[in-house]
């Protein structure tokens, strides 16, 4: 089955990989109001904005601290640049006489290591998003806007609640397109992200006329800007009342734009970024645990985690089918490419029944370990170790990851046989003996060949199956990535209210506040939360 990713995804190949920075954002508007990836200003690690212009993003409650990416991109000098071709692809104005624009411009001057610091993002995710510009017909400026809203990292989380790389608000992401269930979060694929965030510029200039206009839109929401305009009577960008956030906006998207078009004009040098895709994708049929891809196509199962920030889980979304995001070469051997054509192949021929080592069932009232392991055909120690149970209860109406039999065999088809010699002792039963060892009954019988009610002799030699299920890293799904928020408190806020909205603990976030939990919370205060950016 050949791999669909868009024609241009070998065009513009090159520039994904910006490292971690911080962006800085500027005050966030009313939440109602913002656009959903601007909203509440995106996550941005040392976001280029002078102190001068927009506020810190710490002063309002918007900033989200990064980790920065550590990992060099290999770059072969004999590679074309991307920056020709984003010159290339560029059609604004870069409004150079602007007071704001030279600010952003004087920012970035004073601060040359910033994009530095991106390069492994900027080759990792640019070329691709670049490609998909202009395959759209769209200004090239345009490919630089998940660079100020996110510095390219797909966990970006926003204390309104926008996320991923373009740094879409929930309902704006629905509306677009993109699906965010409990298995996937589709503002953290790269892929799917990109349409959604030009199809939702593209509606942006529809409706307004101009793109300056469309790109404060995306961060202050298109009624806002319209609004503006009416009142201004001008469809001129710097005349307009708009959010001082949004008055940064367009120009730190100019500023850079105008950077990339003339280094040699600012003393700056570009980042080493080729003009090459660094991913390509896997289209699955149906639902695949990730661990079984993982073996097929001979990718550690971390590195096919970190290409695929949008899953949430242990396995691909449960209802579709669905694409994974697999990089063109591995890490160890960069200049050998990977043969998608026979990685396709070989997922297309994985029969259906061999695509899960784990399905989710709810507990049902009556149940328990001992109850589920028998119906399963599996034991009690495999149960707790897939969902990390400590004892042995479990509720009604929770989900709970059971084994697959694959080909109608037992579970321990695919588990190791390894086997305790235990010897009968006075008062022994099969049931006292499963007990003690956490296995089943009906594992005890299937190994020792003996009846279910069969009286034990003392002395009699057993094997007792070993608790070794099958391997089970990604059963936890992706590890967790922080992030550093900085929140302002607003009125009506409360720590249990604050806490949920970042599914934290109220103790946590009095800890990390030093706060007294007696006290009230005052509008403007300002409060530090680590969020799990992967699992929120």
């Amino acid at each position: 089955m050949p791999i669909k990713l868009p024609a241009a995804s070998i065009l513009g190949a090159t520039l994904l990989l910006l490292t971690g920075c911080q962006t800085r954002l500027a005050p966030t508007t009313d939440a109602a109001e913002l656009q959903p990836e601007a909203a509440q200003a995106a996550v941005a690690v040392e976001a280029f904005s002078t102190k001068e212009a927009a506020p810190r993003a710490e002063e309002n409650g918007h900033a989200l601290e990064l980790e920065p990416v550590l990992e060099d991109t290999p770059v072969t000098q004999a590679e074309q640049s991307i920056w020709p071709d984003l010159r290339g692809a560029m059609a604004l104005s870069h409004q150079l006489e602007q007071k704001r624009v030279q600010q952003e411009i004087n920012w970035l001057r004073r601060n040359p290591s910033y994009l530095e610091r991106l390069q492994p993002r900027l080759q990792k995710y640019l070329p691709y998003v670049l490609q998909r510009t202009v395959e759209r017909g769209l200004p090239g400026e345009l490919a630089l806007i998940p660079i100020v809203e996110s510095a390219l990292d797909p966990y970006a989380f926003s204390p309104g609640g926008a996320s991923g790389l373009w740094q879409f608000m929930r309902p704006t992401a629905l509306e677009y397109g993109l699906t965010i269930d409990r298995w996937y979060d589709g503002r953290r694929d790269i892929v799917a992200a990109t349409e959604s965030a030009l199809d939702y510029l593209e509606t942006l200039h529809t409706r307004l006329g101009h793109w300056p206009l469309a790109i404060a839109a995306y961060n202050s929401g298109g009624a806002r800007v319209q609004r503006a305009v009416r009142r201004a009577s001008s469809s001129d960008f710097f005349t307009l009342r708009l959010p001082r956030e949004t008055q940064y906006y367009l120009p730190k998207v100019l500023a850079l734009a105008a950077l990339i078009s003339a280094p040699e004009n600012y003393a700056v040098a570009l980042p080493k970024v080729l003009n090459e895709q660094s991913f390509t994708l896997l289209e699955l049929p149906s639902q695949f645990d990730l661990q079984i891809v993982s073996d097929l196509i001979n990718l550690p199962l971390a590195e096919l985690q970190a290409w695929n920030p949008a899953l949430k889980r242990w396995a691909t979304p449960a209802l579709d089918d669905h694409h994974l995001i697999v990089p063109l070469h591995h890490k160890e051997l960069p200049n050998t490419p990977l043969d998608i054509a026979k990685l396709q192949a070989m997922v297309a021929a994985t029969q259906q029944n061999e695509r899960m080592h784990w399905n989710e069932v709810i507990v049902r009232n009556g149940d328990s370990l001992s109850v589920l392991a028998e119906r399963y055909n599996t034991d009690i120690t495999t149960l707790k170790a897939a969902n990390r149970l400590r004892g042995n209860t479990i509720r009604a109406g929770r989900p709970l990851l059971v084994p697959v039999n694959q080909n109608g065999n037992s579970v321990r088809t695919y588990q190791t046989t390894n086997h305790i010699p235990y010897t009968v002792q006075a008062g022994d039963s099969l049931w006292s003996i499963a007990k003690a060892h956490n296995v089943s009954i009906a594992s005890l019988v299937r190994t020792n060949q003996i009846a279910p009610r069969e009286v034990l002799p003392i002395g009699r030699k057993l094997n007792v199956p070993s608790a070794a299920p099958i391997p089970l890293p990604v059963i936890n799904g992706p590890q967790e990535v922080t992030r550093k928020v900085a929140y302002t408190v607003r009125k009506g806020d409360s720590l249990a209210r604050i806490a949920k909205r970042f599914g934290v603990g109220v103790s946590d976030l009095a800890k990390w506040n030093r706060l007294d939990l007696q006290k009230y919370l005052q509008p403007g205060q300002r409060l530090t939360v680590y969020v799990d950016a992967a699992n929120t």
